[in-house]
């Protein structure tokens, strides 16, 4: 039994109920838990082939100084590796940064003012401590901004116009940053886990089908199936009105211009839009879950409450999916969360209820560790984010 508000004595406030719906299959309890606070062992892009090649994008890369390698199961993906953890040394003056910017300040990336908390009484030039909401310290940097541009930017809700505030210069981990890859503003490359890659990879698209994204926003996955099926395919991706507009944007960027962006909110997809049912080859679900896989965590809290609650939104959106396929479609479900409750059961329950087989699919694998025709990565065994991914036929 796991006891106490911290799981496993890390800054992670999981209750007993939701550790113990962890299956046994993505490792042991408190070893995987402390792992969730690490980072991944590499970190990834995918070559966008609509644009380039692999090869050729390889060659640029070696040219610009960075040193990627291909993935031993995906083709279009590549990686660098992640090195760390380094000991931070604390500074006297100290920038709180929110939970999701400071795991990325973790990871390497500066500070971006949306991020800031407190931004402290810190001026330009200033050599500062980077800290999560929990204290804990995850990078050092030198303030480009005074504290005053930071509060009167937020203040005016005009946050993005400053841009960084920290620029980092130590941190907890070391890899490449992504975004300073020669090409990705460009679209020949775009930043997606592994573990996010094999659902596309697992739906195996192909010219001339209907494929539809449920929650597609920002476009990592219905991009990567517009590069595997290629233009002469129907997609479309859906998510909500302020989602939109960076799904849009992405899509354009990436060179998948023919794929049609709906807003809505997919619960009520097929009564917006009627004649949408019924007309899909395929379709992609990755709702909103607690996001047990994501690593680094610097803090997280949840519970089976939280759990049980998300896998009865996943189910309303599951129930779209099955409106939306052809008899025999197929369905590709997955969540970046380790829970039992929102994959095997969520899964068996698509399936018992909405009339859905599980499937063996085309594209053979080397990495996931296979459960019945289910998906599991996990942090533990592979070191990369952990997911579910379950391929089920409309029977």
């Amino acid at each position: 039994m796991l006891e106490g508000p911290y799981a496993c004595g890390t800054p992670l406030n999981y209750d007993t109920p939701l550790l113990e719906s962890i299956p046994p299959i993505v490792g042991g309890t408190c070893r995987l838990i402390q792992r969730l606070t690490e980072a991944p062992s590499r970190v990834y892009v995918r070559v966008n082939t609509l644009k380039t090649s692999v090869e050729d994008y390889l060659r640029r890369l070696k040219e610009s100084g960075y040193l990627f390698e291909r993935d031993e199961d995906i083709p279009e993906a590549l990686w660098v590796k992640v090195e760390g953890p380094f000991r931070i040394q604390s500074m006297e003056k100290k920038v709180v940064a929110d939970k999701r910017a400071a795991e990325n300040v973790m990871m390497g990336s500066d500070l971006y003012i949306p991020g800031v908390v407190d931004p402290g009484r810190v001026v330009k030039g200033d050599v500062v401590t980077i800290v999560a909401p929990n204290g804990i310290p995850v990078a050092n940097g030198i303030a480009v901004r005074s504290y005053r541009e930071v509060l009167e930017a937020k203040r005016r809700k005009h946050r993005g116009r400053l841009g960084v505030f920290v620029k980092v210069t130590e941190s907890i981990y070391r890899s490449v940053r992504i975004g300073d890859l020669p090409g990705l503003s460009d679209g020949l490359a775009y930043g997606q886990s592994v573990s996010s890659m094999y659902v596309a990879r697992l739906l195996n698209p192909q010219p001339g089908e209907s494929i539809i994204d449920l929650t597609a926003a920002p476009g990592g996955k219905i991009s990567h199936v517009a590069q595997l099926a290629g233009p002469h395919s129907n997609l479309v991706a859906v998510d909500r009105p302020s989602k939109a507009g960076k799904l849009r944007e992405n899509l354009n960027r990436l060179g998948a211009t023919w794929v049609k962006v709906l807003e809505a909110d997919s619960r009520y997809l097929t009564l917006d839009y009627p004649s949408l049912a019924g007309k899909f080859d395929k379709a992609i679900l990755d709702p909103p879950c607690t996001n047990l896989g994501v690593i680094p965590k610097v803090m997280d809290s949840r519970s089976h409450r939280d759990s049980r609650n998300l896998a009865q939104y996943q189910f309303q959106l599951a129930k779209t999916a099955a409106r939306l396929l052809r008899k025999n479609g197929i369905l590709a479900y997955s969540v970046c969360t380790l829970t039992y409750t929102e994959s095997e059961a969520q899964a068996r329950r698509i399936a018992d209820e909405l009339g859905f087989e599980p499937i063996e699919p085309e594209f053979k694998t080397r990495r996931p560790i296979r459960s019945n025709y289910d998906f599991w990565l996990s942090p533990l065994l592979h070191g990369v984010t952990g997911f579910y991914i379950s391929i089920m036929k409309k029977k």
